[in-house]
């Protein structure tokens, strides 16, 4: 019998992209987003997936959507880093008590293995030690951080008191096609939609924040691998392990783009840790997962999408 993903949150720009790796698998894909969320990002494989609509807090919606399936991927977050904060309530009643029901029908229903995409860019927060590995403590100082860590608890406690099977990956910070221009959280795709129409684009601080990015394909194959893999490892960084600063991606903008723009630079912000580089040696060892693209290959891919589309 073909084995079956549902992906919640998976008509997004990571998820579909996550779909697309899944299928290529093998694997029967069922996607579950909010009510009459667009289909754009998935547009191109709908014919091949099951999409459901529905609501993540409602428990009878993820009864329906679990129903059947032998895997689950849980990407599902109401808030980002940069507004988390302003209502920590909300963040808490809307991201970790709907993961806890999630986890309450996985083990109703069977599931034989949830992956759930971490932050590896917020649960560590200031870094004592470069690259940061996966047993480096965890102090986030942004609620998105302390919401998406919470979950990691909960998920060992589920399976320590409920045998629910769990592999968590901690993303650094994706980037490429589909990728939605109007969040922050997105800052390569935010600058370039910024950059294509002729506007000047502002950065926190001076530039001078590293980041860990990757691209988006080379991300999503990582699920799989986790859905697979067979050691005792729960949790793995998926990231590129090399660290760009935000002035080095504007210079690589104006070197391998050929782009032209004006910088204006604000106030730096509180909640930015100034430096966050993963290191990914576990899951090259134990997911046999790399980077297979260069950060320049992904970002031209990542512009000729925005020339393409509007």
């Amino acid at each position: 019998m073909q084995e079956s993903c549902i992906i919640f949150g998976g008509g997004g720009f990571i998820g579909s992209h996550i779909a697309e790796d899944l299928l290529k698998n093998g694997l029967r894909v069922n996607v579950f987003d909010k009510q009459n969320a667009s289909k754009k990002n998935v547009a191109h494989i709908l014919d091949k997936i099951n999409f459901i609509e529905g609501d993540f807090n409602n428990e009878v919606d993820i009864s329906k959507a679990l129903k059947g399936n032998t895997y689950a991927v849980h990407l599902v977050s109401s808030t980002v880093p940069a507004t988390s904060n302003l209502n920590t309530f909300y963040d808490v009643e809307s991201n970790l008590v709907s993961s806890l029901r999630l986890f309450e029908k996985c083990i109703e229903y069977g599931i034989k293995r949830i992956i759930f995409i971490s932050s590896g860019g917020t649960v560590y927060g200031n870094p004592i030690k470069l690259p940061i590995n996966e047993k480096h403590p965890t102090e986030p100082i942004s609620s998105y951080g302390i919401i998406k860590l919470s979950i990691e608890k909960y998920l060992y406690s589920y399976n320590v008191l409920k045998s629910l099977d769990y592999k968590i990956l901690r993303f650094s910070n994706p980037f490429g096609e589909r990728q939605n221009p109007f969040i922050t959280q997105g800052l390569i795709a935010h600058l370039l939609y910024k950059i294509k129409h002729g506007n000047t684009i502002e950065i926190w601080g001076d530039g001078k924040v590293i980041r860990d990015y990757f691209y988006i394909k080379d991300g999503a194959q990582a699920i799989y691998k986790a859905i697979k893999d067979k050691s005792p490892n729960r949790i793995y960084n998926i990231s590129s392990a090399k660290g760009l600063s935000v002035n080095q991606i504007l210079q690589r903008f104006r070197n391998v783009l050929k782009l032209n723009f004006n910088v204006k630079y604000l106030d730096g912000r509180k909640f930015d840790v100034k430096t966050n580089v993963l290191d990914n040696r576990l899951a090259a060892k134990y997911l046999k997962w790399k980077p297979e693209f260069t950060f320049n290959e992904g970002l031209i891919n990542t512009w000729e999408y925005f020339l393409n589309n509007g």
